[in-house]
């Protein structure tokens, strides 16, 4: 009796499990670079493909008067990030924010400078597959009345679309961990 339970709540479980997969997996397609508004600040989440690029391109754009790359190594400068040169007035407009190791400590870093430079709205940039998390995480660690507009970048080896072909069923395996552990963590008191 005891074991036919346990093999009821496996399947169930089972189930679910897939269920919310399956849901998380599809679900990407949804986040589409799009046209975004007059913002603050362009806020990228740095470690993937095109993602400064695309920050890079609406600060030209005037989208944002600052742009913000968050995450970047110790060592860098400006002009290891980009190929091509910029000009002194677009280096004055960028911040390199090096303290954040995660998103969560990129989300934490962001806010210290959206309280003392008084940001109403930014602009998150990261990878389609990273943008349900990342939202996640900026909207529960910035205050509610700064708004945040989402400017997914599509990834050289990451296609939502056809995301169980090749490194994309691994990629939002991972992620999809890591959505459900920083659910976790951050619904935790204390965090």
């Amino acid at each position: 009796m005891q074991k036919r339970a346990y093999t009821i709540v496996s399947i169930i479980l089972f189930l679910f499990l897939s269920y919310q997969f399956v849901s998380f997996a599809t679900g990407l397609s949804r986040f589409r670079p799009t046209k975004v508004s007059r913002a603050d600040a362009i806020v990228v989440l740095t470690g993937g493909t095109g993602r400064a690029e695309a920050g890079l391109g609406l600060l030209k754009d005037g989208v944002a008067d600052l742009l913000i790359l968050s995450g970047v190594d110790k060592d860098a400068d400006v002009d290891s990030i980009f190929l091509k040169p910029l000009s002194p007035d677009e280096k004055a407009r960028i911040i390199l924010e090096k303290n954040s190791t995660s998103t969560l400590e990129n989300a934490r870093e962001i806010r210290r400078l959206a309280e003392r430079l008084r940001f109403s709205s930014i602009v998150l940039i990261t990878s389609v597959y990273h943008m349900k998390r990342a939202h996640f995480v900026f909207r529960k660690t910035l205050p509610p009345a700064i708004a945040i507009r989402l400017y997914p970048v599509e990834s050289p080896n990451f296609d939502s679309h056809r995301w169980w072909k090749g490194e994309g069923l691994f990629i939002v395996m991972l992620e999809f961990l890591k959505y459900w552990w920083y659910l976790l963590r951050i619904s935790l008191p204390g965090v």
